[in-house]
């Protein structure tokens, strides 16, 4: 006598999705391990509830337990269906079940790293929790501790510059809090590991020793590239995962080096969000090292008992040039480097109406992985630079560097120890145990963006000297003596200004940016929408034509079927009869619930696309030291320029004649600075300094920066974050 069904197993199947979907969400963190116990109920719920019969469900599991809005900002509308989303929740499911297994030696390392990176990459709240409730920075910080430096003996000590580590580095740093820093005191006996991963080095492009932090070199401004500049005569067709980095993955014989994009391109190893090959540029460990290096040197105590005035006005009284004690507190409140921000798990409920967002990048978007997308698409589309295609996303967002900046800059503590670094093939003693620290300055500045909007002309980048490979990096590809050729006009009162530029016999406007307030761009007269309405015009004539044709193409195969059945049967019955089975066969299946269930479907089920036009062609940077940090560390003038096809910022720091020169410091003791570097996670600029030189190949001294957004307090004092504890020592 068969054994009667159990009563789950009779429930309708949507009461049974409903249950599994409960179930699922009983703990929030971690994969949906109690669903395991429901599958194995019996056949017909398995059959019911597993995840190729019942995508839906396992999209809905996603979004409760994932962040999913990036993934709709970043690819095609498929990526929100429910069958991508679904194979989506096994990858990240599966890939925190072996972070939790904490196992560093695990022959799925690499691919569990590549998902966990884009988990941060697309983290509004949710994903972050989860990698921490898996143990993202213990895992990371183990393998850095002991696996960092395999296989050193291969590349004369020096660790391996490769993917692996890369993203051990990058995630590192995803996963540190203010809470648990780099510097965090553990019972281990090896150093800490950034401090190691990132000694003080000299200029990336001029020793292959030191990690790259740029996807080309910082002395080309104009790109893509042309042809004439190749990377390797003959590029190996099967290149190695790694490279020891006395390669450095340059190419040999061209200076700059420029990177070969065989090597600097990597394939996602799953099928992100259901797309086919997602291929990103190799994340660059020089950027993350000097993220954790000056982390790391911010957990040092700040000194401030020193013979010095305690505020500006003791200064004043006794004629003292240079910092008091005020100065120093403030430069030890100032956080340079801000990590990735913790919004909580529901960050959209808190901002009410402004928290509904439609599927396309907006330069006001609120969503915390917004803060992401420029060093997403610097990423997804900065490794080749001799890549003409248009289409690459924004990697620089306008207006954000417009504002207040405050943070340090590092330079060698020995000088000795320094030239030996320059000129070291190999990681010896002398670089792995250095008898000093390094120097710490305090840096802070205001900027303005001025953005020259289409149809107006932009300032032309000069080539120095006659030399094809100095394009002005050493003046921030501006024309020497841009200083005094350039002034703002207008402005106030929360009106936009003009820079005007005089150069060559012609005049170049700028507009100032200011927050809030549109620019004069109008599509009427912009040359780039008229371009792009050209482009679209064009592939609408050559989508007519297609069109034709495939009508021709369908009415041949009309023909054909129509002679297959005879002249007893209609064709269009015939189809019509197809068609009515199908339909009937897949109503339950996938692609229907998919696109009924997806969050950003439109009604017809196509692919929207969203392009929109700003009209901005070039940006060039001014700003100045603040009246109260002239008095403490110099009065200097800044300009800059943003590289258009990265977002590289290039900016120069030149002395000028003190406030009051009574009291401000001599310009003609100051050097001129030039500082390259990248806003990453929209929040820290860093990148290196250096000396700046009449001749671009000229070596000088180098070191790391970074700098965040000042935020104001009632005092006048600031910092990117204040509050410090432990660290001013008075």
């Amino acid at each position: 006598m068969p054994r009667p069904a159990p009563a789950l197993a009779a429930l309708p199947e949507d009461v049974l999705a409903h249950i599994a979907y409960r179930l699922a969400l009983a703990d929030l963190l971690g994969p949906p391990r109690h669903l395991t116990a429901l599958l194995c109920t019996c056949r017909r719920v398995h059959h019911v509830l597993r995840i190729d019969n019942n995508a839906y469900l396992y999209a809905r599991i996603f979004r409760a337990k994932f962040d999913h809005r990036a993934a709709g900002r970043r690819f095609a509308l498929g990526a929100t269906y429910s069958s991508s989303l679904a194979a989506q929740l096994v990858i990240y499911c599966r890939t925190l079940a072996n972070i939790a297994r904490g196992d560093i030696d695990s022959p799925t390392l690499l691919d569990d790293f590549w998902a966990a990176f884009t988990l941060c990459s697309e983290n509004d709240g949710r994903n972050i929790d989860q990698l921490e409730h898996a143990g993202l920075f213990p895992f990371a910080e183990r393998f850095i501790l002991h696996r960092l430096w395999e296989d050193r003996d291969q590349c004369n000590g020096w660790p391996m510059e490769d993917i692996t580590n890369a993203l051990a580095l990058w995630l590192y740093w995803y996963s540190a809090t203010h809470g648990a820093s780099p510097s965090r005191p553990r019972p281990h006996s090896h150093p800490p590991a950034p401090q190691n991963a990132s000694p003080p080095s000299p200029s990336p492009s001029a020793t292959p020793s030191s990690p790259s932090s740029a996807p080309t070199p910082s002395t080309t401004s104009a790109t893509p590239l042309p042809r004439t500049r190749q990377p390797l005569p003959h590029p190996p067709p099967r290149p190695p995962r790694r490279l020891p980095r006395t390669l450095h993955r340059y190419a040999p014989r061209l200076l700059p080096p420029y990177r070969d994009p065989a090597l600097a391109a990597h394939t996602l190893p799953h099928r992100h969000y259901g797309q086919k090959a997602v291929t990103l540029a190799e994340p660059p460990i020089g950027l993350v090292a000097k993220l954790l290096y000056v982390a790391l040197q911010e957990q040092e105590a700040v000194d401030v008992d020193q013979l010095i005035p305690l505020t500006r006005a003791d200064a004043v009284e006794v004629g003292w040039v240079g910092q008091t004690r005020e100065d120093v507190r403030e430069f030890a409140r100032t956080r340079a480097v801000r990590f990735v921000s913790r919004e909580g798990w529901d960050w959209r409920a808190r901002l009410g109406e402004e928290g509904d967002e439609d599927r396309a990048w907006r330069w006001d978007g609120k969503s915390p992985s917004v803060r992401q997308e420029n060093d997403w698409e610097r990423w997804r589309g900065c490794f080749d630079p001799w890549d003409w295609r248009v289409g690459r996303g924004v990697t620089y967002t306008f207006g954000s560097l417009a504002g207040k900046w405050g943070g340090r800059f590092l330079d060698p503590g020995d000088a000795g120890e320094y030239v030996h670094a320059m000129h070291a093939r190999a990681f010896d003693d002398v670089l792995q145990h250095p008898t000093r620290a390094p120097f710490e300055h305090a840096l802070f500045f205001t900027l303005r963006e001025h953005h020259c909007v289409s149809p107006a002309r932009a300032l032309p980048c000069p080539v120095s000297g006659g030399d094809p490979l100095d394009e002005g990096a050493m003046n921030a590809f501006l024309p020497s003596g841009f200083e005094g050729m350039c002034a703002v006009v207008g402005g106030g009162g929360g009106r936009p200004g003009v820079l005007r530029v005089r150069w060559g016999g012609e005049e170049y406007r700028y507009e100032t940016y200011v927050e809030g307030r549109e620019n004069s761009h109008d599509e009427a007269t912009c040359e780039m929408c008229a371009a792009a309405q050209d482009g679209a015009q064009e592939e609408e004539d050559g989508d007519e034509d297609e069109e034709e044709e495939e009508e021709m193409r369908v009415e041949r195969a009309r023909r054909t079927v129509q002679h297959a059945l005879g002249e007893g049967r209609d064709v269009e019955e015939f189809i019509a009869a197809v068609a009515d089975q199908d339909q009937d066969q897949d109503r339950d299946g996938e692609d229907v619930r998919s696109v009924a269930s997806s969050a950003s479907t439109s009604g017809s089920g196509a692919t929207e696309m969203f392009r929109t036009c700003s009209g901005i062609t070039d940006i060039i940077l001014t700003g100045e030291t603040s009246a109260r940090h002239d008095l403490a560390y110099g009065n200097f003038t800044y300009y800059g320029r943003v590289r258009a096809w990265d977002g590289l910022v290039v900016l120069v720091r030149a002395p000028a004649a003190p406030r009051v020169p009574a009291l401000g410091r001599d310009p003609d003791t100051l050097d001129v600075y030039v500082f390259r570097g990248y806003l990453v996670g929209g929040e820290n600029f860093v990148g290196a300094w250096r000396h700046v030189t009449d001749s671009v190949h000229t070596i000088p001294i180098e070191g790391p920066f970074v700098v965040s957004r000042v935020v104001e307090d009632e005092g006048g004092g600031g910092g990117g974050e204040a509050g410090r504890a432990g660290e001013v020592r008075a």
